[in-house]
């Protein structure tokens, strides 16, 4: 049976969109993956559209805004951009609740997973798209966006690093004592945030990975840009080629580090050279990795949201691999006691 008030929010929503009552109508929950909303496909005798409503919550958790006010106004920046989001066909802002362009259930992600000998050229093809879309907003006029407000800076990257610290260690290690081991890390950590702070910074979706772009009709659609903000230039290639969902090699992250630096002059303005490119894109994948890891636990421990954690080793494999690369050892020192993935062993690059 449908909930009432989303029946009656998706009644309103559809006669406004359509400019007359709208009775006759099913909705549909879809899966919600780790966000605060919820949403539901709406089908009704002309076709279908996207129902999403925003949970009734303080903004303000790791640098976050309004995720309904700031959807509004990032996709609105976007689409003038010609960058491809969903259409808004009718809003409900005393309910948080939006009307959107239905892109169907075909995501990045979908396409790897039914066709796994061609996982190389969807990665192409999003980074081509990241390229794109880094040249659609350099190229930009306007610059009052919510993202244009926001810098992820080192109190941020620290509030990450701690949220690792607490649920991969604090709220998940209990055979050991850890009442020393934060001050260790802090200092560590304090020094990368201080070095990511001091990169060149752009405009950032934030979670800029497979489930995030979305395929219809052989066309690519970015959604879930709501925390957009200026974040280090390499942050949303980071996210994309250090995807938790798609595991790729070091060869060939290598290969698409090398083919986004070719095909996209907005790094080459940015970086002074590849060699910064590159280092800038391991610190960062080191803070961002280590994040998502303590994330997928909180998502767990705390949201119930146990579909997290079979990413939590793959997230942990590129911690490893980045510490190694970038000569860190002494972080495998620190963490391995704790957390078996991230065991010294075998430290060949």
């Amino acid at each position: 049976m449908m909930d009432r008030s989303i029946e009656l929010i998706s009644y309103a929503l559809l006669s406004s969109y359509k400019k007359r009552k709208v009775f006759d109508f099913k909705a549909e929950p879809l899966f919600g993956d780790a966000s605060g909303r919820q949403y539901f496909r709406i089908t009704f005798d002309e076709g279908s559209a996207i129902l999403m409503k925003v949970a009734d919550v303080k903004p303000g958790e790791f640098g976050r805004g309004d995720s309904f006010f700031d959807f509004i106004a990032i996709r609105a920046l976007f689409e003038e951009c010609g960058i491809k989001v969903p259409k808004i066909y009718s809003v409900m802002e005393d309910q948080k609740a939006l009307l959107l362009e239905d892109l169907g259930d075909v995501t990045m992600f979908k396409m790897v997973e039914s066709d796994r000998a061609n996982k190389m050229k969807y990665v192409k093809s999003a980074v081509e798209l990241l390229a794109k879309t880094q040249t659609a907003l350099y190229k930009r006029e306007r610059f009052d966006s919510p993202a244009d407000r926001r810098v992820f800076g080192t109190s941020l990257f620290m509030d990450e690093f701690y949220h690792f610290y607490e649920y991969m260690i604090a709220k998940r290690v209990y055979d050991r004592p850890f009442n020393h081991l934060w001050p260790k890390l802090e200092k560590k950590f304090k020094r990368i945030s201080a070095e990511l702070s001091k990169a060149p910074y752009f405009f950032s979706h934030r979670d800029f990975q497979s489930k995030n772009i979305m395929i219809k009709n052989g066309k690519s659609y970015l959604i879930d840009f709501q925390d957009a903000l200026m974040a280090p230039a390499v942050y949303d290639l980071v996210a994309l080629l250090r995807d938790s969902y798609i595991v790729l090699s070091d060869e060939e992250v290598e290969i698409m580090l090398k083919h986004f630096w070719n095909i996209n002059g907005v790094a080459r303005e940015l970086f002074s050279d590849y060699e910064f490119f590159e280092r800038t894109f391991y610190i960062q994948t080191l803070q961002r990795k280590m994040k998502d890891a303590g994330r997928f636990i909180y998502l767990n421990q705390v949201k119930g949201k146990e579909w997290f954690i079979p990413y939590v080793v793959p997230t942990l494999g590129y911690v490893r691999s980045t510490i190694i690369k970038l000569d860190m050892e002494d972080l495998l020192d620190i963490l391995g006691p704790y957390i078996p993935e991230l065991s010294p062993g075998d430290r060949k690059k």
